[in-house]
């Protein structure tokens, strides 16, 4: 609670010129019209301190940014993009699930969440009118991974066509995007996949595959950093499959400092991605939101 009185002492400080005269204008002490104006000054210094941090949350530079990714994301993508921002941003506490693509999304609609990473069967250009604000990162290629004893893995790109023939590994963990791409994939090739087992991540596929127990289709972000000693990874010939992963944000939020940083964090990450292990992405040009200028 604010003492008036000690706000009419620092007044007629102000309005005298000293504590000697105010002291005598106020019929006090020169020593208690002293503690009176210390007393006031740390008042005001608390304040000063509160509307300083007030604008700080208020600029996007302090508070916190909530990020959802889907499981491969979060090995390939998210620790660079977390580095990035908090290179940018160190005053922004991170925090971080991994959650499948339906799940992350719910979570950004219900507020959990600012960001979610996730993957969606649609292609940059495409309309949408889900009420979210979409930024796309990647084309996620798939490639044809055999055990590395297949004959099949003499091959440098490999026609799926001549696996038709071959047991298949599904994988559970996103059963509506795996199959929507493999099999499109396999349909294209004139055939279905045969699946004889289901494995509920891409490493226990690949373990799998090793194993000799079948072939699959795996997106390069699953092989990343290096897939499994014991299989062979072929591209594949002709279309290639692959999946795309977005970034998803509120439009409520999208223009705050913290989510336009990350999600320029993630598309640097991306980049880097794309170049290392897929191939540049022509035309992409990234710009990190700094909100200096």
């Amino acid at each position: 609670m604010i003492d008036v009185r000690r706000l009419n002492v620092l007044r007629a400080v102000v309005e005298t010129g000293s504590v000697a005269a105010a002291a005598e204008l106020l019929s006090y002490t020169p020593s208690a019209v002293s503690q009176q104006c210390e007393h006031t000054s740390r008042v005001l210094a608390a304040v000063q301190d509160a509307e300083d941090a007030l604008a700080a949350w208020r600029s996007g530079r302090t508070g916190r940014l909530r990020l959802a990714a889907f499981p491969t994301a979060s090995s390939a993508l998210v620790p660079g993009a977390l580095a990035d921002f908090r290179s940018r941003l160190p005053d922004v506490a991170l925090d971080f699930v991994v959650a499948e693509p339906d799940e992350a999304t719910n979570h950004l609609r219900a507020g959990s969440v600012d960001v979610a990473v996730v993957v969606l069967p649609r292609s940059p250009g495409e309309p949408v009118n889900d009420g979210l604000v979409h930024h796309h990162l990647l084309a996620d290629p798939f490639r044809a991974v055999l055990p590395r004893s297949h004959p099949l893995a003499a091959k440098r790109q490999l026609d799926i066509a001549l696996a038709a023939g071959e047991p298949w590994i599904g994988v559970s963990s996103c059963p509506d995007l795996f199959a929507l791409v493999v099999e499109l994939a396999c349909a294209r090739a004139g055939f279905r996949p045969r699946y004889a087992l289901e494995a509920d991540e891409y490493p226990t596929a690949l373990g799998f595959i090793a194993a000799g127990l079948g072939v699959a289709l795996v997106p390069m972000m699953a092989l990343s950093p290096s897939p499994h000693p014991g299989v062979a990874v072929r591209r594949v010939k002709g279309i290639q499959p692959e999946r795309q992963v977005w970034a998803l944000t509120r439009d409520a939020i999208a223009d705050e400092l913290a989510v336009r940083v990350m999600i320029a964090c993630l598309k640097r990450a991306a980049d880097e991605f794309v170049t290392e292990v897929v191939g540049p992405i022509p035309g992409r040009v990234t710009e990190l939101a700094t909100g200096t200028g």
